[in-house]
């Protein structure tokens, strides 16, 4: 069985020391891992979706943790780029279909990061700077 991101996330941000997180994070380093963060982080992407709580039923099947991993690349459609040209109602309506077809704590922790949130604990703008060099701007 495969661990989703949230629960990656999760386990990492009550590691009880500044150093381990960070190791945490370096070890499981991927693209997947990096977008979220840095979606959650930087100030330059910018979401462009309505803030606050999103209609969408979550997926309660068994083992969905990988799907986000396969679905990460969507992510390009809902901020400012090339995308932006879109219909909002489209593009809201991607969003839903994508957090209806991922595990349902990732899905909650996209919803927190598209406010710009990481629902997390002890992972912050910080850490992720110490963690991977160059993925934030500087403060």
């Amino acid at each position: 069985m495969q661990v989703g991101v949230a629960e990656f996330l999760e386990k990492a941000a009550k590691l009880k020391r500044k150093e381990a997180r960070v190791k945490a994070l370096q070890a499981n380093d991927s693209y997947v891992l990096r977008t979220t963060l840095q979606a959650a982080f930087d100030p330059r992407v910018k979401f462009l979706l309505p803030t606050g709580p999103v209609p969408f039923k979550p997926n309660t099947l068994p083992d969905q943790e990988g799907n986000y991993i396969n679905m990460c690349r969507k992510l390009i459609y809902f901020v400012e780029g090339p995308y932006s040209g879109m219909n909002s109602i489209k593009r809201q309506q991607i969003f839903i279909e994508l957090l209806e077809g991922i595990d349902k704590n990732d899905a909650a922790m996209l919803v927190e990061i598209k406010d710009k949130k990481l629902p997390f604990k002890g992972i912050d703008a910080n850490i992720v700077r110490e963690a991977f060099p160059g993925l934030l701007p500087e403060e």
